[in-house]
């Protein structure tokens, strides 16, 4: 239903309720003045013309004016000139009034001020029912109480049910933030606001929260939203449901979460999530998945938590994964167990047994980063026991060793490698079409320089007193094809859709979200805020220094953002 179909409907619902109302006809006014009475007559009817200090009373209503002109036969009466109606628990101000006896009905016009406890309405056009004590502005106004400030152009107050209705250009104003909408209800006694359309809150610190609708529960800072989005600095974050507590700074998402990078083609998807302002950590867990758009290809990791830590500071900047990494690109696959992604240097660290695929190529070190230049793949560090493991096309092992390698890609394909410290190769020579193998060059050198050709080992140069050897293949026997270390694990090598499942043509969303939902979340533990320094710190947590840089704050959906700790980290 539209808001202003909503408006309508509930407008002939009053206006229905009406007759009840004017059937029961109302006790006659009576009234004193200290000045002189006059009588007139106008449009043909009688009136009492009433002068300095008036008071009106009707049943348990008083009220007080400079003038007036009672109409005694229809029972209404016109005020003028500091208006002021009594009708306990309501004090009403303005300029002018029509009070109409038999409907019980106060209309006030010029600087209406409503008045009850701690509230107060401004406006310059209300209509009161004393009966019901109902209020109803129509051409702007604006409601303050001890903690917000609600502020449309049109307006109900029931003051016997402790709400108010609120409709187009509504804006509630808390300590902390700014609600805007078109459809609000408030509760004046709870100071919960419930939104039934767009809605959008921006707190005092820049963050902007768009929703459908929902609860916000204004003293506490907390709402519950649906279907919508959380603008950080640097991300936004959206889901199926949203939970925003801003007096703690979290912002959590629910069901198809989705963040998004604002000045990077990064985008993070997953089934849970939420923003920690306090520390400038976004984190999604729930099998997320994070995928960056490049030149001519999509980057795909997967893990079993992300993390998205902002900083003022653009180097530091960077998204961490862990535990479980899997990536695909079309040219390069991998696992690691830990990650950091610093988004200014398009620079990825890979932590604890890393690996790398591309093509028939096997990379694997203690550290593996990876750098991103102009959109493709550019270059890659191998640091600490750096192993390469090449297929030739007789499904020999070609291997490289050495203290650290940096390896170069041209159009995503490895161009050349360079190996610093402790080089060791083993290489096939291969003849005839390379079907026919002729023995196997064993070399040790400090430096050394690999080049390839169509993914393949084509070439090499070494440095630094090299020590070379030739073996044929009748003795090449298993202790000497294989340098120490080796380890073939092309089994472990990932697909498209072990990393980004939703791609399975087979994949059910709608089942798996029931099942994902019916999944009862792990319990949460408590941990200390995240450091805002630079890496390493981070990097060593990630890698196991801190196992409670591994455990994940899943929430559970009962969870509400009340039961939030302000020590709650990453």
């Amino acid at each position: 239903m539209s808001k202003t179909l909503q408006y309508y409907t509930f407008l002939i619902i009053l206006l229905m309720a009406s007759p009840l109302v004017h059937a029961q006809k109302g006790k006659k006014i009576r009234y004193k003045a200290e000045g002189s009475l006059e009588s007139g007559r106008r449009d043909g009817e009688s009136y009492r013309k009433l002068v300095d200090k008036v008071v009106f009373t009707q049943e348990n209503t008083t009220v007080y004016c400079d003038s007036s002109l009672f109409f005694s036969k229809r029972n209404v009466m016109e005020a003028f000139g500091h208006v002021k109606i009594v009708d306990d628990p309501a004090v009403i101000t303005s300029v002018e009034l029509l009070y109409e006896g038999d409907a019980r009905m106060a209309r006030l016009r010029k600087n209406v001020v409503y008045r009850e406890g701690e509230r107060r309405l401004y406006t310059d056009f209300l209509d009161y029912d004393l009966d019901g004590e109902i209020a109803h502005y129509f051409n702007g106004g604006k409601l303050i109480d001890s903690t917000n400030t609600l502020t449309s152009k049109i307006g109900y107050s029931f003051s016997k049910d402790n709400y108010a209705q609120f409709y187009t250009n509504v804006v509630l104003i808390a300590p902390d933030f700014t609600l805007k909408t078109d459809t609000l209800k408030y509760n004046t006694t709870t100071k919960v606001a419930y939104t039934y359309g767009p809605t959008e809150i921006i707190d005092n610190e820049g963050t902007t929260l768009h929703a459908k609708g929902g609860e916000f529960r204004t003293e506490y800072d907390e709402s519950d939203f649906i279907e919508g989005n959380i603008e950080t600095e640097d991300y936004y974050l959206e889901g199926d449901e949203l939970y925003f507590d801003d007096q703690d700074r979290y912002y959590k998402a629910i069901s198809n979460v989705k963040m998004t990078a604002k000045n990077d083609d990064v985008i993070i998807i997953g089934d849970e999530g939420f923003y920690d302002r306090k520390n400038g950590i976004s984190k999604i867990f729930g099998r997320p998945v994070m995928k960056r758009i490049m030149e001519a290809d999509t980057f795909y990791l997967t893990a079993d938590t992300l993390v998205a830590i902002e900083s003022e500071y653009d180097s530091a900047k960077r998204i961490l994964a862990y535990p479980n990494i899997k990536i695909f690109k079309e040219n390069l696959q991998g696992k690691a167990d830990s990650m950091a992604y610093f988004i200014s240097d398009s620079l990825l660290f890979f932590y604890t047994d890393p690996i790398m695929w591309n093509e028939q190529n096997q990379i694997t070190a203690d550290t593996i980063s990876v750098e991103i230049k102009n959109e493709v793949l550019d270059k890659m560090n191998l640091m600490n026991d750096a192993f390469l493991v090449s297929e030739d096309t007789i499904k020999n092992c070609n291997q490289i060793k050495g203290r650290e390698m940096i390896t170069y890609f041209v159009d995503s394909e490895i161009n050349h490698i360079d190996v610093n410290g402790n080089g060791e190769i083993l290489y096939y020579a291969l003849e005839e079409g390379d079907s026919l193998l002729m023995g196997m060059n064993k070399i040790f050198c400090a430096r050394m320089q690999i080049r390839f050709k169509e993914q393949k080992l084509s070439s090499f140069s070494v440095y630094t007193k090299p020590e070379a050897k030739f073996i044929p293949p009748h003795e090449l026997t298993d202790d000497v094809k294989y340098l120490a270390g080796y380890s073939w694990r092309e089994e472990e090598r990932p697909e498209l859709f072990d990393v980004a499942y939703y791609l399975d043509p087979n994949y059910d969303a709608k089942s798996d979200s029931i099942r994902i939902k019916g999944t009862a979340p792990k319990k949460e533990k408590k941990q200390a805020p995240a450091p805002r320094n630079l890496p390493p710190s981070i990097e060593d947590r990630i890698k196991g220094n801190n196992n409670n840089a591994r455990q994940t704050l899943q929430r559970s959906e009962a969870d509400r953002p009340r039961s939030i700790k302000k020590d709650d980290g990453i």
